[in-house]
């Protein structure tokens, strides 16, 4: 099989292995380039909410240092990794779902201040639940804008990663006859099947429970 999905895959990753192993062909490219954007660290803060790795990249970059006094908390697994690898450490890891994890998280940061360093198209999931459970102080670190998609994509298994990269194929390319389509998670799953594509999705929203399906 020729499986695609929708980010640049690390050699090293569940999925490069799992293709490596069973001969098949993975290709990874994102449809959209991202872009620091200035933003203020609000002062006495309990915790560093972090939506995806970018949020980490661009987020704990954009300060050029870990945030010092305070805890890190994670959506899901691989933005878990990521803060373990710039960060050292992760105080808080959901398991992927927005719904889920606010409510697993209100159980350790009610009443506390939380800063989410996101993107400016975030669809603030996290953060909505919990507004009257916490204090929230956002702001944007990046931008994600959908790249135009000029030639269609030849594989036998789709794998989105993201609601704005599904539409920014999507709005441009039809998906070929009988290919199988995957979702990294519930809020691309969401996604997909507003534009009424049947899709599959991990209960972990990561590559290792990709691998798992396929």
């Amino acid at each position: 099989m020729t499986i695609f999905i929708t980010r640049k895959l690390n050699p090293d990753g569940a999925l490069s292995r799992w293709a490596t192993q069973t001969g098949n062909v993975i290709i990874g490219r994102s449809f959209l380039r991202f872009t620091a954007v200035p933003f203020t660290v609000p002062e006495d803060v309990d915790w560093w909410f972090f939506y995806s790795v970018r949020a980490v990249e661009f987020g704990i970059g954009g300060i050029g240092r870990a945030p010092g006094g305070v805890r890190l908390a994670a959506l899901g697994a691989g933005t878990a990794t990521a803060l373990r690898k710039i960060a050292g450490r992760v105080d808080f890891c959901g398991n992927g779902d927005p719904m889920q994890v606010a409510a697993d998280f209100a159980g350790v940061a009610a009443g506390q201040r939380v800063f989410f360093p996101r993107a400016r198209q975030s669809r603030l999931s996290v953060q909505t639940a919990l507004a009257d459970r916490l204090t929230v102080l956002d702001a944007v670190c990046y931008d994600n804008v959908a790249v135009p998609v000029t030639e269609p994509v030849q594989a036998d298994v789709f794998i989105f990663t993201s609601p704005l990269n599904a539409g920014a194929y999507l709005g441009r390319q039809p998906l070929p006859e009988g290919v199988r389509v995957l979702a990294i998670g519930p809020s691309t799953a969401a996604a997909l099947l507003k534009r009424g594509i049947a899709c599959e999705w991990p209960a972990e929203p990561s590559e290792a429970g990709l691998a798992g399906l396929l």
